[in-house]
């Protein structure tokens, strides 16, 4: 009975969601979406590749992920790492932009928060119908 107990104490003590493991693989999903960007991140009026606007957010996710102030690893969502990291420089509080090859640019926050919106569930199969071969007489 005790064992019993103990099993259903920790199993409640359990987050809802997929964990940390499941937030960083939002947040990765995020940084791939930033990697493929055809276009430009722009962070306190400068033009950055997408790889070097993708180390400088996973740079910035590792030291919050350090300090001693921030909340646990444990505790980080994908929406936390929007608003918190992605979304506007912590220096000068400017906001991070998106300038697209095609002269269209948008604000960082709000395209991160549509492309995780856009992300299928974990443990989704995307299936494709396939057409029946046709059967003859």
């Amino acid at each position: 009975m005790k064992r019993l107990l103990t099993l259903f104490l920790v199993l409640a003590a359990m987050p809802l969601s997929g964990g940390w493991d499941e937030e960083k693989n939002r947040i990765d999903y995020l940084l791939q979406q930033i990697s493929q960007v055809d276009g430009v991140f722009v962070r306190n009026g400068t033009a950055h590749k997408p790889a070097d606007a993708v180390a400088h957010l996973e740079m910035k996710l590792k030291r919050a992920s350090d300090s001693w102030f921030a909340p646990d690893r444990e505790e980080w969502t994908a929406e936390m790492f929007i608003e918190k990291l992605a979304s506007e420089s912590s220096l000068t509080k400017e906001p991070y932009r998106i300038r697209f090859n095609d002269g269209q640019s948008v604000n960082a926050r709000d395209w991160l928060i549509n492309q995780l919106m856009k992300r299928p569930p974990p443990h989704s199969t995307i299936s494709i119908p396939v057409q029946p071969p046709a059967i003859s007489p």
